[in-house]
């Protein structure tokens, strides 16, 4: 990965300077996976079937089914997903409570990761191989691996809060309707199980006989309210019990306590816009500003970026300054930040002054770590009450790249 360096000189009475400046770019490839396992039926082994019976009315054993799910505290989902008909496959094991806070891993060819999503933020932890799949640039992408990075829906799949809580799961899944009106007994993985058709071409779902839960669900476009799009899923579902439920939130506390502070942003490319400017007046003086804006154009959000500046000298030392601010998706930032060496001599002085600047993005700041970690808080006692409030924004699909 070779750096593209700027290189500015200017003469300021006796001060004599140089700057210098670099962005790191990255070319990658891009790869696909054959979604025909997707389909009913593809990729799989011949089950055997149950005796001849007759056929069952769908539509009260779907609501029946769907007014169970709405009232899990949270569920587990094990299966496959991809953003899209025709997008990569991406194994995916979560466990999603009814507030939208979630926890689990997705893998992408051998490349397996870490989901996090807390107050409507998702985060992914993951070696270097994942995000060279997903295409991601940044300023700081050499800190991105075995770190969490705040994500978009894109680089995940989906959006857990507003795609998998059991009240807005059972909301989509109601809002396909009914391709056919009678449920046919089906064994599954060894199980009894009604199949329901559900409509369009490649949507059903399977009710387990005996406890009448929807057991799996196949879905070409999961899609949200408010949203346009959804992702493609196979998944087994099942209710997950209080102590699943506790793990989940205990995790994600500790997450939110000792890790996200140090997490990264990639829901938009970072970059300067044009070259950054320094200039040194007597003292020395030294000022360092420059433009960042969302390089990619296709960002989604607000993100926290930082400038560090250094500037050196062998003879007076090293001097440093910081500006920091939030970039929206789409827009610029101006930064600048300023050094004194206050140098005091009855001869004149020249120096060469040296400077660099980096920039770095926050995935999480302080005063979000506390809005986090109360309404955690928040979430874990109304989901072990019977009941959370879906999280303000979670039917949006893009409601966790807000801020």
């Amino acid at each position: 990965m070779a750096p593209v360096s700027h290189s500015r000189s200017r003469r300021s009475g006796r001060w004599l300077l140089a700057a210098t400046s670099a962005v790191a770019m990255l070319g990658l490839a891009g790869c696909s996976i054959d979604l025909s396992h997707l389909a009913p039926g593809g990729d799989e082994e011949d089950e055997p079937t149950a005796e001849e019976s007759e056929p069952v009315p769908a539509e009260p054993l779907l609501e029946s089914a769907l007014a169970d799910l709405a009232g899990y505290p949270a569920l587990t989902a094990d299966g496959q997903i991809a953003e899209s008909v025709g997008a990569d496959v991406q194994d995916v094991s979560l466990t999603v409570a009814d507030g939208g806070a979630a926890s689990g891993t997705l893998r992408l060819n051998e490349a397996e990761a870490e989901v996090a999503q807390a107050d409507e933020k998702l985060y992914v932890k993951a070696a270097e191989s994942f995000w060279l799949d997903k295409g991601v640039f940044g300023p700081d992408f050499d800190d991105f691996e075995d770190n969490w990075v705040r994500s978009n829906v894109t680089q995940v799949g989906v959006n857990p809060a507003s795609s998998l809580t059991p009240p807005a799961l059972s909301q989509i899944i109601e809002g396909i309707g009914l391709e056919s009106d009678e449920a046919e007994e089906e064994n599954l993985d060894g199980d009894l199980t009604h199949k329901i058709d559900l409509a369009g071409e490649r949507n059903q779902l399977w009710v387990d006989a005996e406890t009448e839960q929807i057991k799996r669900i196949e879905i070409e476009e999961l899609t949200p309210e408010g949203a346009d799009t959804g992702p493609q899923v196979r998944l087994d579902l099942a209710e997950a019990d209080e102590a699943a439920v506790n793990e989940l939130y205990d995790g994600l506390v500790t997450t939110a306590e000792d890790e996200l502070t140090g997490s990264r942003d990639a829901r938009v490319e970072v970059g300067w816009s044009g070259a950054p400017e320094m200039d040194c007046e007597a003292g020395p003086l030294c000022t360092w500003t420059g433009t960042v804006h969302d390089a990619g154009g296709d960002g989604v959000g607000n993100v926290a970026v930082r400038m560090d500046v250094t500037f050196t000298n062998d003879e007076i030392g090293e001097q440093e300054c910081d500006d920091s601010g939030t970039l929206e998706a789409g827009s610029g930032l101006e930064l600048s930040c300023e050094v004194n060496y206050n140098i005091v001599s009855e001869t004149e002085q020249s120096y060469e002054i040296n400077g660099e600047a980096q920039l770095v993005t926050r995935g999480l700041t302080g005063g979000q770590q506390e809005e986090m970690l109360a309404a955690l808080d928040e979430q874990r006692e109304a989901t072990l009450n019977g009941g959370a409030e879906e999280t303000e924004g979670a039917g949006d699909e893009d409601a966790d790249q807000e801020d």
